[in-house]
């Protein structure tokens, strides 16, 4: 009781003039004889049972001369107005102060699973679950923020996602009609049921076939799975198909995918074979080990950019923007005087008739062959996808890569 006296006490004194009035006309009330005390009694008469039994009465009672002062008063006053106290699941009596309870039981409105510290020492409430979930009041907090702190962390990864499913969307309405036909192809590929949409298995089959160690992984799948259906739909395999062309990296400490800012080893950024990135916050943990020679340099993705238009800035940062390649898979497509497409679908949604397109006939068997196996067809389809960019059918005003 002692701690809740201090917390109602604190509030007290931080407390504005209309909530320090509001304490003192509540102890007013109670003190129904204006002798500037309250007995059990006037408590009684005052507040409900709950608050006003002997043993409350007494643990409130610091000084235990019967009565409670002003500030003996607060922590009523605190448990009535600021907090709805909990019972215990074993005695049934109020906890007041520390107390244990079941981590798997949080979220179940009154059916959750609370014990005070005597009920604990004891061990004879029996529960659903394990002890080992029981956790007291200060280590549940913690629990409880770690929480919150990991559900923002993937509320802003799923916002990261939003804006590459967007870049990827900007890029095909940027394609000409035919690439647009030939990705749809492509993706019908990795449909091998027809029903619109590739699963887990189709996935991790043709990242297995292609080549890709870090995306064959059901995590992978799950971060591309925006709308967390279990599948991927046309605009979720266009988004995996942008990660792989723009040469988005995977964090080489974590091995997370990375959406948005990365940072890159210098040293390693000058050699077309090699790199070596890291999510923010492993850059921010500094516990990496990867260094040159002792040497240890990263930049971030947008000062690497940066250091190729601006000489200057290459020089400062070690980064010689002339010797300096860009190995990140990109399709290398060459100027050409084909029109850019401006006619594109005012919505991007699987309702829509123009995403994904209809094949034209003219454009949805131009390369594609037959194939003897399903992964053949994938294969196929891909390579005409790829070879349909190559050859410049898509803007020559624009840098696009789908």
């Amino acid at each position: 009781m002692e701690g809740l006296r201090e917390i109602a006490t604190a509030y007290y004194e931080r407390s504005n003039d209309h909530e320090k009035e509001a304490a003192e006309e509540f102890f007013r009330k109670l003190d129904l004889n204006s002798d500037g005390k309250v007995c059990l009694t006037e408590l009684k008469r005052s507040v409900g049972a709950r608050l006003s039994n002997e043993q409350i009465f007494g643990q409130l009672d610091e000084n235990g001369d019967g009565t409670l002062d002003f500030y003996e008063v607060l922590a009523v006053y605190y448990m009535v107005n600021k907090v709805k106290l909990l019972v215990c699941s074993g005695c049934c009596g109020l906890l007041v102060g520390p107390y244990f309870s079941c981590l798997l039981c949080l979220g179940k409105g009154n059916d959750t699973f609370d014990l005070c510290c005597s009920c604990y020492r004891q061990g004879s409430v029996s529960h659903e679950h394990s002890d080992k979930y029981l956790l007291d009041h200060h280590s549940l907090l913690s629990e409880l923020r770690k929480r919150s702190s990991e559900a923002e962390g993937g509320q802003g990864k799923k916002r990261e996602m939003e804006e590459l499913q967007e870049i990827a969307k900007a890029h095909y309405r940027a394609g000409s009609p035919e690439v647009q036909a030939l990705a749809y192809d492509f993706f019908k590929m990795m449909d091998t049921d027809g029903d619109g949409r590739a699963d887990l298995s189709e996935f991790l089959a043709f990242m297995r076939q292609q080549g890709y160690p870090q995306m064959r992984n059901p995590s992978f799948f799950n971060v591309l799975d925006h709308d967390g259906n279990g599948t991927l739909d046309f605009s979720e395999v266009m988004t995996l198909y942008y990660i792989i062309k723009s040469g988005r990296p995977f964090c080489d400490s974590c091995g997370n995918f990375i959406p948005s800012i990365f940072f890159s080893c210098v040293e390693c950024y000058k050699n077309p074979e090699i790199s070596f990135n890291h999510c923010r916050d492993c850059y921010r943990s500094t516990k990496c080990k990867h260094n040159h020679d002792g040497r240890v340099q990263f930049l971030d993705n947008y000062t690497l950019l940066e250091a190729k238009r601006n000489p200057s800035l290459a020089h400062a940062t070690n980064l010689n923007s002339n010797q300096t390649t860009i190995s990140n898979g990109n399709v290398q497509v060459p100027q050409s005087n084909v029109s850019m497409n401006t006619t594109y679908p005012t919505n991007m949604t699987a309702t829509d008739p123009t995403y994904p397109p209809n094949p034209s006939p003219n454009y949805s068997n131009a390369i594609i062959v037959p194939a003897a196996s399903t992964m053949d067809k994938w294969l196929t389809a891909l390579k005409a996808f790829e070879i349909a960019l190559s050859i410049g059918k898509i803007s020559s005003t624009m840098c696009t890569i789908l």
